[in-house]
């Protein structure tokens, strides 16, 4: 028997991978038992809440080949970039790199940056509360900056 996703358990997924592409909350619930199924049935009863209007509190946004959701209170969504930006270079660690290899060499990652991106996004979903808090810090600093700009006019 499948488990659909219903509308609490979407919200719940949704706000822990805010942000994340259909295939992440879906495959999260897959993974974590709360959902049975495929990620393609699950992915479809996904977009059916969403598009039935069963989650008014997320916003969903096409970026690239995937859907991604948002809670629509989130600082994040404001942040959300609707084209990939350009790259980044750093040098990792000897520790790093060997987590970078491990990935590609058991093909969770087609290659390094494909594993530098997921092991970012993993990151901030593991610290999603303490990002949206600096977030919302940025943006109280910005609008102080700009009152303070306003006043010097």
């Amino acid at each position: 028997m499948t488990n659909s996703l219903t509308p609490k358990v979407a919200m719940n997924l949704i706000r822990e991978n805010n942000g994340g592409t259909v295939e992440e909350i879906v495959g999260d619930g897959l993974n974590r038992g709360i959902i049975k199924g495929t990620v393609k049935g699950q992915r479809g009863a996904l977009g059916k809440l969403y598009n039935g209007g069963k989650l008014p509190d997320v916003k969903r946004d096409k970026q690239g080949k995937s859907f991604h959701y948002y809670l629509k209170d989130s600082p994040i969504i404001q942040q959300a970039p609707t084209s990939v930006s350009g790259p980044i270079t750093f040098r990792p660690t000897l520790e790093q790199e060997g987590i970078l290899s491990a990935l590609t060499e058991i093909k969770k990652c087609s290659n390094r940056s494909e594993a530098v991106q997921w092991l970012l996004k993993e990151g901030i979903a593991s610290k999603r509360k303490y990002i949206t808090e600096v977030m919302q810090s940025c943006e109280k600093i910005e609008r102080i900056r700009q009152q303070a700009n306003q006043i010097g006019s």
